[in-house]
């Protein structure tokens, strides 16, 4: 059997307030043209079991416009016979028992299996059974249902999880869980574990048979380095697989980071900028752009109109500053004087015209006067 497993689509992610000509934010539909591509790859490639292990949406009460998307894609999915079985996320599992779980829509299509509530469920598809355990926010809930697990003798079982098998797969968001390490040892007893939560498509090595198919979008920029896509399994007669990725299109999200700026000249650090221009395609791009111990009058030639101005090309450019506070290289002004802007202003026109220190003190009285607050 061949089974496609793709997860945390966040359908009605949203990020940095720019629109399209159809007024939807960018972000937004660069997820749902990802959510797409993969779609129409289910629908050439005819799988036989789609499986989604969490986030099907960002929000528990997603915009008309994410529920329409995604009730649209997988009806498409649907139509073509192909059965679906998707597990609830923490991001769209209710906060609350006032709340009803979004995934309850998706029981109006044909051929899709949603699972939400508060227990363990299975279906079967031929010699194929798909554990499903949903994100629960009750720890003891979820303790009693992974009690009851067991995987079908002679079968090739699944099992669909949202969490993270240990520390390292944690988000640092609300509501994400680590799996309990006192049931780990019934993880061997399924012959492939589909996993949601992390971004990053990867196998455990703990669990060699576990495996993260990532999202289909780049949603930070601890995404950065890796490819977006789904997880192909071919199960065999003896109850093996063997599981291969296809990436799928996404925006690009590039880093430049450099380091000890306070050693560099701001010309230096511009040489970097366009090199890396130079040599990385930026056009539409996400730039996550990081200048390390960097001095306060550096900041003010390296603004963000500056960076926009070296890449104008980019869609968006997130800027990090992270200030370089040794006395020895900020002419003795304490660390916790930085946001003073009067001084640091003051820093960078004696830094700008270090052969007219006359020209300079008398521009840093000029600015004085529009820095200065009166006290009551």
């Amino acid at each position: 059997m061949r089974i496609l497993h793709f997860s945390d689509t966040h359908l009605g992610f949203q990020a940095f307030d720019k629109v399209n000509d159809a007024g939807v934010n960018t972000r937004e539909q660069d997820v749902y043209d990802a959510f797409e591509h993969v779609v129409q790859r289910i629908l050439t490639i005819k799988p036989d079991l789609v499986i989604h292990s969490g986030d099907f949406f960002h929000r528990p009460s997603p915009s008309n416009r994410a529920l329409t998307f995604g009730l649209e894609q997988l009806r498409k999915i649907g139509n073509a016979g192909i059965p679906t079985v998707i597990i609830a996320g923490n991001h769209e599992t209710p906060k609350t028992i006032y709340n009803s779980p979004i995934l309850r829509a998706l029981n109006t299509l044909d051929h899709v299996y949603p699972v939400f509530g508060e227990t363990w469920e299975k279906s079967t598809f031929g010699d194929v059974v798909v554990h499903g355990i949903p994100h629960i926010n009750d720890q003891r809930i979820l303790l009693q249902e992974l009690e009851k697990l067991e995987p079908e003798p002679d079968k090739f079982n699944i099992l669909m999880l949202h969490t993270s098998l240990g520390k390292r797969f944690l988000m640092e968001e609300y509501g994400e869980q680590i799996f309990p390490p006192a049931f780990e040892s019934k993880l061997a007893q399924f012959q492939y574990i589909a996993l949601g939560h992390w971004h990053n498509q990867q196998s455990v090595n703990l669990h060699p048979n576990a495996w993260y198919s990532g999202s289909i979008e780049r949603l930070s920029d601890t995404e950065i380095e890796a490819e977006k896509g789904f997880l192909l399994i071919e199960t065999s007669p003896d109850k093996t697989c063997k599981v291969s990725f296809e990436s799928v299109p996404t925006r690009p999200w590039l880093r430049w980071e450099q380091h000890n700026c306070h050693q560099l000249s701001v010309a230096e650090m511009e040489a970097s900028l366009l090199q890396f221009q130079e040599t990385q395609n930026t056009l539409d791009a996400i730039l996550s752009i990081t200048f390390n111990d960097i001095r306060p009058e550096q900041t003010l030639e390296l603004g963000n109109i500056r960076l926009r101005q070296l890449f104008p090309e980019a869609f968006q450019i997130i800027p990090k500053r992270k200030t370089f506070s040794d006395r020895t290289f900020v002419q003795g002004i304490e660390s916790h004087q930085f946001d003073r802007l009067d001084k640091v202003f003051a820093d960078y026109l004696l830094s700008k015209y270090p052969d007219d220190k006359e020209l300079a003190n008398r521009l840093i009285n000029r600015a004085t006067q529009y820095f200065q607050i009166e006290n009551p």
